[in-house]
Order: C-alpha cells, then sequence, then structure tokens
C-alpha cells in the first residue's frame, strides 16, 4: 500500500486509526506500507507524529499499532514522477491511496502514470481519491479523463466513506429485502422527501480545506446526494456491484438540474473568527436544496436535502412524509442514520399518530472507513461512485455554484436550525424536520 500525503491530517485522522483497528480485528492483509509526504522526517519521526495522535482515539488497541507500525516505511518527496521513482520496480498487488489536498490530485496521478505504476504486470493495481473529487463539473471531467489516462475505471476507486457507513448499507438491504415496501416507496405513498446530515461541530482545525469546499463540496455534492441516489433508484437485480452503481448512476442521471432560486446558502455566527478563515469569507457552512426527478417512480415528488454546521443538534437521516389524511395529520416513515441507526414508522389511528421505532441490523462490526479501506483491497466497487455518478452530481449543482459566485450567504445563530431561508424553499404545506426533536 502507497499513501501519498501520510504526513497530512487525513492520514492521522482517519486512514492510519482504520488500519490500526483492522489490525486489531485481524482483518487486515500482510501490507508494506511505502509513505510519501511534505514533512522533512525519517521514518521514526513520521511514526512518532502518528502515534501521538492515535493515543488521542479512546479505546483504540495500540498493540495493534505496535505490529502494524514495523511495516511503515517513510520518504519526504515532492508529488512528481522524480520524487517517487523509488517506486518504478515496485512489485505485487499494489493500492495508491491519495491522502492529499485536492489541489495535488492531478501532479499525483499524472506522476503514478509516468511511472507506469498503473500496469498490472505482477498484481492488481488501484488508486483511491479522496472527496472532493474536483470543484466543478469542469474539474472532474479533467480528473477523470486524466486517471482514465492510465487506469481502467475498474482500477479508479472515488472514495466516498459515507458509502461504507452500515446505516446507509442498511437502507439498500431494506429495499432489497422487503419487496412489500416498493409499494409505498414511491409518489402515490410519499408527498415530499427529505435528506438532512446536521452536524453540532464546527471547523475543527480544517479551515484551510473547508475555506475551499464549503458545505456544498464538502457534503451536497457527494454524500447528500448519494443517499438520493439510493431512495430514487429502482432495486438492483443483485446486490453486487456492477448492478448497485448502475442503477445509482441511473437515479442521479434522473434528477433536474439544480435551480440557484431553489438553494439556500449560510455561514454561522462567528465563522469569520475562526482561526485561518478570511475575515470577510462568503464561504458557506449550511446548504439547502429542493430538487427534482424525471424518474416515473417519483415524478411530482420534491427532495429536499440540507446540510450544515454549528447546529441545534448532531442528527442524519431520511425522512419520507406520508400524503396528508383527510383531517389534515400526516405520518412518515424515518430512517435515522446517525448518531443512533433505525427506522421510526409512524401512523394515523383514532387518537394521536403513533410511532413504531425498530432497530435495524446488529452494531457494525467496521466504521465507515474501515469499510472502504477492506473494499478497496478486495477490489469490490459497491463503496465508491462511478464516473458517471460523480459527474451527474456535479452536473445537477454546477448552476447553484455559478450563481454563488456573486452574493453572501445569511448569517444564522449557532445551535440553531440553520438560516431562516431554508424555509422558502418549502413547497406549500411541506416542512422540515425539527432538529431538536
Amino acid at each position: 500500500m502507497v499513501v501519498l500525503g501520510i504526513s497530512g491530517d487525513l492520514a492521522r485522522r482517519l486512514l492510519v486509526p482504520a488500519l490500526v483497528r483492522l489490525q486489531g480485528q485481524g482483518q487486515l492483509p500482510p501490507l508494506r506500507i511505502w509513505g510519501f509526504g511534505a514533512e522533512s522526517w525519517d521514518t521514526g519521526e513520521l511514526l512518532a507524529h502518528l502515534e501521538a495522535a492515535l493515543r488521542e482515539k479512546p479505546g483504540l488497541d495500540l498493540s495493534a499499532w505496535q505490529r502494524l507500525k514495523g511495516s511503515i516505511r517513510y520518504r519526504n518527496a515532492e508529488i512528481s514522477p522524480e520524487g517517487l521513482s523509488p517506486l518504478r520496480h515496485l512489485e505485487g498487488p499494489a493500492l495508491f491511496y491519495l491522502a492529499l489536498p485536492p489541489s495535488l490530485f492531478p501532479k499525483a496521478v499524472l506522476a503514478l502514470g509516468e511511472l507506469n505504476l498503473a500496469q498490472e504486470n505482477t498484481g492488481w493495481r488501484r488508486i483511491a481519491v479522496e472527496k472532493p473529487f474536483g470543484y466543478d463539473l469542469a474539474s472532474a471531467q479533467a480528473l477523470n479523463r486524466l486517471l482514465q489516462r492510465y487506469f481502467r475505471e475498474d482500477q479508479i476507486l472515488r472514495v466516498d466513506h459515507f458509502l461504507g457507513k452500515t446505516s446507509v448499507t442498511n437502507l439498500l438491504e431494506l429495499r432489497y429485502r422487503n419487496p412489500s415496501l416498493e409499494a409505498l416507496w414511491e409518489r402515490k405513498g410519499v408527498a415530499w422527501v427529505e435528506i438532512t446530515y446536521a452536524e453540532t461541530l464546527g471547523l475543527e482545525g480544517r479551515a484551510r480545506y473547508y475555506e475551499q469546499a464549503g458545505a456544498l463540496r464538502d457534503m451536497l455534492q457527494n454524500h447528500l446526494l448519494q443517499l438520493l441516489a439510493l431512495v430514487v433508484m429502482e432495486p438492483p437485480s443483485r446486490l453486487e456491484a456492477a448492478s448497485i452503481r448502475a442503477q445509482r448512476a441511473e437515479a442521479l442521471r434522473s434528477v433536474q438540474t439544480a435551480e440557484p432560486r431553489l438553494a439556500v446558502r449560510g455561514q454561522y455566527q462567528g465563522y469569520l473568527e475562526e482561526p485561518r478563515v478570511a475575515p470577510d469569507s462568503p464561504r458557506e457552512t449550511f446548504v439547502a436544496v429542493r430538487l427534482a426527478t424525471h424518474a416515473p417512480r417519483w415524478l411530482g415528488v420534491p427532495f429536499y436535502l440540507r446540510s450544515g454546521k454549528r447546529l441545534a443538534a448532531r442528527s442524519g437521516f431520511i425522512f419520507l412524509a406520508f400524503h396528508s389524511s383527510p383531517e389534515g395529520q400526516r405520518g412518515g416513515l424515518l430512517l435515522r442514520l446517525s448518531p443512533e441507526v433505525g427506522l421510526d414508522l409512524t401512523l394515523l389511528g383514532r387518537g394521536k399518530p403513533e410511532t413504531l421505532s425498530f432497530r435495524l441490523g446488529p452494531e457494525p462490526e467496521f466504521d465507515a472507513y474501515e469499510e472502504v479501506l477492506l473494499a478497496a483491497l478486495s477490489g469490490d466497487l459497491t463503496p465508491f461512485p462511478s464516473q458517471e455518478e460523480v459527474e451527474e452530481a456535479w452536473r445537477i449543482l454546477d448552476p447553484v455554484l455559478k450563481a454563488w459566485e456573486e452574493g453572501e450567504p445569511e448569517v444564522y445563530p449557532q445551535g440553531s436550525e440553520g438560516p431562516r431561508g431554508q424555509m422558502g424553499i418549502l413547497k406549500p404545506g411541506h416542512a422540515w424536520v425539527s432538529l431538536r426533536g
């Protein structure tokens, strides 16, 4: 395994802890890990840097780290064919993991390609590219063209760790294994769909990244649109990668291009005082959008998507609002994704609405990053969006990005439901699920 950017934030916070947990559970195959980074360290200094971060992770098995760290070698190098030249004669299967700032993705792909490291003469080769995959449709298309100059599509792993979450895979299993739900899972049974992912945290030291990305690129273009695809798509013929990816792509292809007038951006009060944030930054920390699809199953049903930071509660869910009764009451199906995982079914009776709550599946054996790593090493493409999925997602949101090159986000109080402007994109009689419960 080759990790480009192993001395950086992503490797320290997510990638290396996931490798350690897999090592502790006996799930990690024998690996040699080559790490390349910008820091002028030797291997011992890198290991000390990583270990300091691991010691801050509660419940992490440090004995597993002691076993894993002996397989890690580090080299300070620039991302270029010359800097990565020690890999020129690499033999055997290899996963190239780009734990880099997005601006360096093209340089990394070019360097690996020019060194012929995509060739599978001595074993499989795969490349994992973290999000955001491009900054808009044009840049995503350019990055795809560059990748495909050297790598086949089945060698390219576009990382979206949401697709590795047990709560998300539960959604697919729920639909596939309960065909009776399909009678409800459409416009005759559902008035609107809401997909929300709310955070109480702020930047947590990620200002440099967030100032470039913002909420739309960080959450909406990838995570939330993938959740939308799982709701909209037709059930796959088989629970296997090719079938699932094809149906996700078809679902995104059916979604109409977003209208800027039906998109809202916000910025939490105090964002401009965060360290390393520009004093006049227009970067959004909240985004909400209303979308529609021409898929026959969902024709006429609005989809409301929103995500933001410093909100009233940490909460991720998908809500299918049922059509109202003659008295104006309404039931619904709430799929809870975070922090609890489960399903709430609210039905109407003679009295007040009754809610039945279900727990979906056992406790996850692995977390999302561990699932993604296992899939990457085994060659399972299911949790990795295809070229078409990524480009369709950018196609949907590109008009909003262009419109937001001007103007300012609405400021909202920390600990609130978000900016008031989000109410303006709702159809009459529709409402957001309260984050306060």
